[in-house]
């Protein structure tokens, strides 16, 4: 009986070895277990708190570059200038069609104003074959009075005879939303021409 027992002992170490192992391999299984679930919290917070990426993507999904942002006064200026090409420069033909484009730069509560001025002008062009261009040379704008002043030179055409004159306004300017018309917003809300 001593001899099976003495036998029994001896794989003991051998059970133990082999139980030690297979812990050993768990063990290392739940730590890189562990671990893994670890980074990937980790990275979950991390892409929680970080600020989110605007794609900006071309019509054709081509990536467009980041610009740098536009300065405020040189967009304005852009809208005035285009502005201005419409409501100073036309002739007979044209007085209506460009009178209706620069009034999609006009600030909605003053249209109806602007609609009942403009016919006057349309009808003294039509009826007197008057035609106008401006050429603006300066364009002052003041962001915090929301004031544009424009200087430049008018040529008027009355019956064929051309007068060349200055240009002096004072554009009052709101913005509003961005159309196709009018894709940088920018709206007049008042207009005052001097004389010289």
């Amino acid at each position: 009986m001593n001899e099976s027992v003495k036998l029994k002992l001896r794989k003991l170490p051998k059970a133990l070895a082999e139980l030690s192992h297979s812990n050993q391999f768990l063990k290392m299984s739940a730590f890189s277990a562990y671990l893994i679930c670890g980074l990937l919290v980790t990275l979950l917070f991390y892409q929680a708190i970080k600020p989110t990426a605007v794609l900006t993507l071309a019509p054709d999904a081509s990536y467009y570059q980041e610009a740098p942002k536009p300065d405020p006064k040189v967009e304005i200026e852009r809208a005035l200038r285009e502005y201005l090409k419409y409501r100073y420069n036309w002739n007979p033909k044209t007085v209506s069609a460009q009178v209706g484009k620069a009034g999609d730069f006009i600030l909605s509560s003053t249209k109806r104003a602007f609609d009942g001025s403009m016919q006057n002008v349309i009808r003294f062009s039509v009826d007197k074959i008057v035609a106008q261009r401006a050429y603006p040379v300066e364009i002052r704008v003041d962001l915090k009075k929301s004031v544009a002043v424009i200087e430049g030179d008018r040529i008027t055409s009355i019956q064929g005879l051309k007068a060349a004159g200055d240009l002096r306004l004072e554009l009052g300017f709101e913005s509003g939303p961005r159309t196709e018309q009018n894709p940088w917003g920018v709206y007049i809300s008042k207009e005052k021409e001097y004389q010289q």
